[in-house]
């Protein structure tokens, strides 16, 4: 049977080897393991996202005391090192004696038995002078995140908003649920988890948040299984707050997988008809899933591709949501494998991509009728620039909605129909978010 450690490694190996998204990994090589329990997932966990959230300055220390290039060491001997590296310089349960002899045991367990002293050679040399160990002053070692990552984010935002961004998604992230309040009150959905012994607090960003904490796994707990709340970031919740959708309207999700803004949206919006659509089959599953177990019976999801024009559907929507596909540069802290594999010259591609969505989407408004435009990026050339060739193209006009989010410094631009929640302001996913009213039936 396989030990904790074990399934890191090899989740690790599927990760880095297979260029794995580390999300979907993680939820597939727990799932494998129902033999372990709360405490034992969650180290499973810590310890393989922390290595992928460190992953350049873990190889940094072990390439300093190592002969070896960490690039031509076996994948399985490569991440019993990194692994063990994490636990000495982010962890303070497990004594430093202990992770070497764990190291090299679990090494004769793979069947490395003849590289067992090159990792305990390794190990303990990296023990002797970890303490006094500097780091190189380059952000991309120090941050773990590709260099053309880094240098995008210089140019977005500053050298020092820059580092204080990259810094913030090196933190393992909050998980935060929406409240469905058709079901519960965050109140009295506190005191239920406090039952299930999960701490849980009000979010600082949108009003049915609740951040969460002294659990690994939310979908195992009888208040998941009961609908009470789904999990979802709350830069994303605060999109849907921002746009207020109104009761016994007609709403369209035009990438609405795995759902949670239809989910919201549902909440908030009593009585509304909602068409969910999306174009993979296991994502509309999901979202099929998720709707039932919330009791979200106005929710109709549907295959469709958001590119291409829906005649049916032309001027009858009192709000379409638009959450596109993007770079995804605002998730580092919960898709650290982001830092490490998205290509640059991605995004010229997906700027194409939002544009069609939005050069389609934009017809199912009704004339007075709103747009939510979202991504889950940093990426001016994917937010702001695409929002001013959609309000230069298209008869719709920015709309203030200062009033729907909190009143501060960060969010002042609301009042231009537009914001872009950064992460190491609110701990949370980075965001852009702009709303647009249709001013006149376009010819």
């Amino acid at each position: 049977m396989q030990c904790e450690r074990e399934v890191a490694v090899r989740g690790l190996v599927e990760v880095f080897e297979k260029k794995s998204y580390s999300n979907v990994a993680m939820r597939r090589i727990l799932a494998r393991c129902g033999h372990f329990n709360r405490t034992q997932k969650a180290f499973v966990t810590e310890i393989m996202s922390g290595c992928i959230r460190n992953l350049m300055q873990i190889d940094y220390i072990i390439g300093s005391f190592s002969y070896t290039p960490v690039a031509k060491m076996k994948p399985s001997i490569a991440n019993i090192l990194r692994i063990s590296v994490y636990q000495m310089k982010f962890m303070d349960k497990v004594p430093t004696f202990a992770i070497c002899s764990e190291a090299v045991n679990l090494a004769k367990k793979m069947g490395f038995a003849r590289l067992s002293g090159f990792v305990n050679g390794v190990l303990r040399n990296i023990a002797r002078n970890l303490d006094g160990f500097a780091l190189p002053d380059f952000l991309h070692v120090k941050y773990s995140c590709s260099r053309w990552i880094v240098e995008h984010f210089v140019d977005e935002l500053g050298r020092d908003a820059a580092e204080a961004l990259l810094e913030s998604v090196c933190k393992p992230p909050d998980v935060t649920l929406c409240v469905n309040t058709n079901r519960i009150s965050t109140d009295e959905l506190i005191e239920v988890l406090a039952e299930e012994g999960v701490s849980a607090t009000p979010g600082n960003l949108a009003k049915n948040a609740l951040a969460v904490s002294k659990t690994s796994d939310m979908a195992a707990l009888p208040s998941f299984q009961k609908g009470y709340y789904h999990v979802m970031d709350q830069a994303a919740m605060l999109a849907i707050q921002a746009a207020a959708p109104a009761e016994n309207t007609r709403i369209i999700d035009v990438c609405a997988a795995p759902g949670g803004k239809s989910f919201m949206a549902a909440y908030l919006a009593p009585g509304a008809k909602i068409t969910s659509r999306d174009i993979h089959d296991f994502k509309l599953n999901m979202l099929k899933e998720g709707a039932e177990r919330l009791g979200l019976s106005g929710i109709s999801v549907e295959k469709w591709d958001a590119t291409v024009i829906d005649e049916g559907l032309r001027n009858s929507a009192d709000l379409v949501i638009i959450d596109a596909p993007c770079s995804g540069l605002g998730t580092l802290c919960r898709r650290p494998d982001v830092k490490l594999f998205k290509e640059q010259q991605s995004i010229g591609g997906l700027v194409d991509l939002q544009r069609r969505i939005l050069e389609s989407a934009w017809q199912y408004v009704k004339p007075g009728g709103k747009l939510l435009y979202s991504t889950c990026t940093i990426s001016s050339k994917e937010n702001i620039d695409n929002m001013r060739w959609f309000l230069n193209s298209f008869p719709f006009k920015p709309v203030d909605f200062s009033a729907n989010v909190p009143d501060i410094p960060e969010f002042a631009t609301a009042r231009d129909g537009y914001v872009q929640v950064l992460p190491q302001y609110f701990d949370t996913d980075g965001f852009f978010i702009a709303i647009f009213e249709r001013e006149q039936t376009y010819e």
